[in-house]
């Protein structure tokens, strides 16, 4: 801290003379006995007050009366808080003076305990500290103005309470450490123990929680207002859980530690508490799974594209009827005619293969070379054998449609086209899906901490976010990857303990009941643990305190 002699400028009235000095003087003068009490002084431009009423002279005074040596008077160095900054020298603005009563130096920045006393009635408890002079009053000393602005008696500026500013130094403090131990995994032990502070909201959150999800199974029933239901319980669970989400992270953002993490009621609008909470959960979807939704809509409707054009092939295949200016009719006369040359060309070959053998010389017209194997004759057969059966079965196709083996050869191609789009969009697809888990963290982050829908769409805000966290996202990222593993092993405990009640279409009613409640506590834990992340980097991403 830092200690210096007082050198601020006073002004004093003697005799209907004001003349400039400073506090060192004026101690002097009451020294020598040429100031005294019922003189008016001032600091800088405050107002005019009997110099026997200032309590940093008041010592002075007592002391030359009883001729006792004063306590010498030293200031402190004023630092802001609570938004109560130094004022100028012009102001006048007292950094520390001594409290008559105790002879101690009392400032707005540490102000003493809850037993300080009133600076004009020692008998009575201070209530209310002196932005500027930082003395203290009882609740009956400051002038009120509109009834809930006081004002310093003695030096005319504002006065706060005193057990708002003990609270603030106390939260600053607070602040302090934490910013200085960092981020970590302790914080993440704090924020699993944090929803058990508040019983009754937690048990009521999750009650309502589980309610939805049951209410989630009634599509298995069937029927338009079945499935209106399922909606509407789907709904209210996302709305639910990011409400707190919301609540929580902008109370940790803001530095408001301690409070409930659920939203309250007292002044309940549908538009705060239900609509834009759940505007904000398809904000954070949209900029965190967007792309992959994307991805798979543009899959789906080409493969449903490529179906559709061979089932209409099929279905044309199978209205056929043998027509000569049908195509597998024109197909099949092209491919008879074939068999017939090649038929005639196998014939005339064999013909003058025999006369050859006979006259025993090779005519150099022949059409098959002299080396020609003997099993030749096998080899034509075989292809001509092939294109009857091919015009055979093109002709059978034309007329009643394609055969089971073609169908199946043309699925199988089918099937491969489609692989090789999957291929593509497999690959698509898993970038697009590392980049939502990697970027949810950031979207429900941004989405608590500005309550803003189209921010929380911008992936830009989201990124500046994830930049200035730097190394505590990666702690957020394990931390929310640990709670996914903890909710998965519940859930398949749950599910191997109430296996004998899973039914058909309905699903493990007991199983998914109590996973949901667990489900609530963990979606609690995931806001905390965003919250208190914020919480530490507030003065990283300037939010407001």
């Amino acid at each position: 801290m830092d200690v210096r002699v007082n050198q601020e400028i006073w002004q004093v009235e003697t005799n209907g003379h004001i003349h400039d000095t400073n506090f060192a003087e004026m101690t002097s003068r009451i020294d020598n006995g040429s100031l005294h009490r019922t003189d008016l002084v001032r600091k800088g431009n405050l107002r005019w007050i009997e110099a026997g009423k200032v309590p940093s002279l008041l010592e002075f005074f007592n002391a030359k009366d009883t001729a006792a040596p004063p306590e010498p008077v030293i200031t402190t160095t004023h630092t802001e808080v609570l938004g109560v900054s130094e004022p100028p020298a012009s102001a006048g603005g007292l950094n520390a003076v001594v409290n008559p009563t105790f002879g101690q130096t009392n400032n707005i920045n540490e102000p003493q305990s809850a037993a300080d006393v009133c600076a004009m009635h020692p008998d009575i408890a201070a209530s209310y500290i002196c932005n500027t002079c930082t003395n203290l009053f009882c609740k009956a000393c400051p002038n009120s103005y509109g009834g809930t602005v006081k004002i310093c008696p003695f030096c005319g500026a504002m006065c706060s309470s005193l057990e708002k500013v003990v609270e603030a130094k106390a939260e600053s403090s607070q602040y302090s450490a934490a910013v200085s131990s960092g981020f970590g995994f302790a914080d993440f032990g704090r924020a699993i123990a944090y929803p058990f502070k508040f019983k009754t909201s937690l048990v009521l959150g999750a009650i309502m929680f589980m309610f939805f999800s049951i209410g989630q199974s009634a599509m298995s029933f069937g029927g338009i207002f079945m499935f209106g239901s399922v909606i509407f319980c789907a709904l209210l669970a996302n709305t639910l859980t990011f409400g707190v989400l919301a609540n929580t992270v902008e109370n940790f953002s803001q530095g408001k530690i301690g409070l409930n993490f659920m939203p309250t009621f007292e002044d309940f609008s549908l538009w705060d508490d239900v609509v834009h909470p759940f505007f904000l959960s398809i904000g954070v979807y949209i900029s965190s799974f967007g792309p992959l939704i994307a991805v798979g809509l543009i899959a789906f409707f080409m493969v449903v594209g490529t179906v559709n054009k061979e089932m209409n092939g099929l279905q044309s295949d199978a209205a056929r009827t043998i027509n000569p200016e049908l195509p597998y009719a024109a197909n099949a006369v092209k491919q008879s005619e074939k068999v017939k040359e090649l038929l005639k060309s196998t014939q005339e070959n064999q013909k003058k293969r025999v006369e050859s053998l006979e006259k025993g010389v090779i005519e150099p017209n022949a059409t098959f070379p002299a080396n020609a194997p003997i099993n030749s004759e096998e080899q034509d057969f075989e292809r001509i054998n092939k294109m009857i059966s091919d015009q055979r079965k093109a002709q059978l196709e034309s007329a009643v449609g394609k055969t089971p083996e073609t169908v199946a050869n043309e699925r199988a191609e089918l099937l491969k086209q489609i692989l090789g789009y999957g291929t593509v969009f497999i690959i698509i697809g898993g970038v697009c899906l590392l980049w939502g888990l990697f970027y949810f963290p950031a979207a429900c982050a941004v989405a608590g901490y500005t309550r803003s829908f189209t921010a929380t769409l911008n992936p830009t805000v989201g990124i500046d976010t994830i930049r200035r966290l730097g190394g505590d996202y990666v702690k957020i990222l394990l931390m929310g990857l640990s709670i996914v593993l903890m909710s998965g092993i519940v859930g398949s405990v749950l599910n191997l303990i109430f296996s004998s009640f899973d039914m058909p279409g309905v699903g493990n009613v007991p199983a998914r009941a109590i996973g949901s409640l667990f489900g609530f506590y963990f979606s609690v834990v995931f806001s905390c643990v965003i919250g208190f992340a914020l919480y530490k980097a507030s003065n990283k991403l300037k939010l407001y305190r």
